[in-house]
């Protein structure tokens, strides 16, 4: 049968990717960024690749693919089974402040004291941010990782 319906359909003439987006999962994604041509940190392009270019040749995770510029070292993962960035493109610098900031940041709905809805909800009231939809950790830079730890620290005295 599929042959028949393959030998009365067109034959597709554009590119196949390797990799295939859920619809699915980008209805689940609720406050998506858009995919930057550019670096926002260099302006250089940027492209979705593997991240095994990331990793030293090895692939990580379900979904290992990640926004990459072309001129510097900055990166971002893609939500699961999506072409839609997790946050911006992140330095070094950024990647280490973020990674700090969640460690500092996931306890408080980890360990069972609110869900991750009112933590975020905490952290937007935190830093005054006055949508939560734009409270991410994955958007944040530098300052603003600090300003995290910083509330969360005020909070556990």
């Amino acid at each position: 049968m599929r042959d028949q319906l393959r030998s009365v359909l067109p034959k597709r003439t554009e590119p196949v990717t390797p990799w295939a987006p859920s619809r699915r999962a980008v209805a689940r994604v609720k406050n998506p960024l858009p995919v930057p041509d550019k670096c926002p940190n260099c302006g250089s392009p940027v492209w979705i690749g593997s991240n095994s270019h990331i990793y030293n040749g090895r692939e990580f995770g379900e979904w290992p693919w990640a926004l990459m510029c072309t001129g510097c070292d900055s990166y971002v993962g893609l939500h699961p089974f999506t072409g839609i960035p997790l946050g911006t493109l992140a330095t070094p610098e950024m990647r280490r402040a973020r990674s700090a900031a969640k460690d500092a940041f996931n306890p408080l709905w980890q360990q069972g004291g609110m869900t991750r809805s009112e933590a975020y909800a905490w952290l937007a009231s935190a830093l005054g941010i006055a949508d939560v939809e734009q409270c991410h950790i994955g958007w944040f830079d530098v300052t603003q990782c600090a300003a995290v730890m910083a509330a969360v620290k005020a909070r556990s005295a």
